[in-house]
């Protein structure tokens, strides 16, 4: 085959992602620190030669986090010639859910550290990705009133009606509110023409609080 090279100009092309997650029951975000000396930045970097948008975004977040994430899809992209003061770069973004929970981040490659930040109290970020995660967090929570299902990505294992309630309400809302229970729980049970958008497990969580039903994706709508 032969070699194709281009008569034309073209910029860099790279992945940013937005990895949401609750701690502590807020909508936070994974920062990294950029051993350039230009501060905190969503974790990302340049596509390589033979390399795929999907690929490059995984491998980025596995060397700058050391995480993996069930839930990844492209939101976005970002094209302003002085967005990259280096030279002109072609940001594709990606949304990402990791689950709530304990979770050991890494920092490697070109960060120096990595963390957890809230959403409403971010620094200010390098480059425009400000911007980025104001934009991830509205597309977020649009998806979820298209896909109520995306939110079973921020539960690790069996979860509460409260604890979904929690989840739908951090991303959405005051339609999720606590004191909108009765309403989302008739939702829930009446999502799907009644199938319902959760089913029991038949296991109870149990604490310093009150034991409480635990539930999962309903198996009949959602493969998990």
């Amino acid at each position: 085959m032969a070699y194709f090279e281009s008569d034309f100009w073209h910029p860099s092309v790279a992945t940013d992602a937005v990895i949401l997650s609750l701690r502590n029951g807020r909508l936070s975000v994974v920062l990294g620190k950029r051993s350039d000396g230009k501060g905190w930045a969503l974790p990302g970097g340049f596509i390589q030669e033979g390399e795929s948008l999907d690929d490059c975004v995984k491998r980025e977040l596995k060397e700058e986090t050391g995480i993996e994430v069930p839930f990844l899809t492209q939101f976005k992209n970002y094209s302003d010639p002085q967005r990259d003061d280096r030279h002109q770069t072609i940001s594709v973004a990606y949304l990402a859910v990791h689950p709530s929970g304990k979770l050991r981040l890494k920092a490697d490659t070109d960060v120096t550290d990595v963390g957890w930040f809230d959403v409403d109290e971010l620094p200010t970020l390098a480059f425009d990705h400000n911007q980025i995660c104001s934009d991830a967090v509205i597309f977020a929570k649009g998806l979820v009133e298209q896909k109520p299902e995306l939110v079973f990505a921020f539960h690790e294992g069996d979860f509460t009606l409260t604890e979904l309630q929690q989840t739908y309400a951090a991303l959405a809302g005051e339609k999720y509110a606590p004191e909108n229970k009765r309403n989302f729980r008739l939702w829930v049970s009446n999502f799907g023409d009644g199938a319902g958008l959760v089913e029991e497990t038949g296991e109870m969580k149990t604490g310093s609080h009150r034991p409480a039903k635990l539930y999962r994706p309903n198996s009949k709508l959602f493969r998990r």
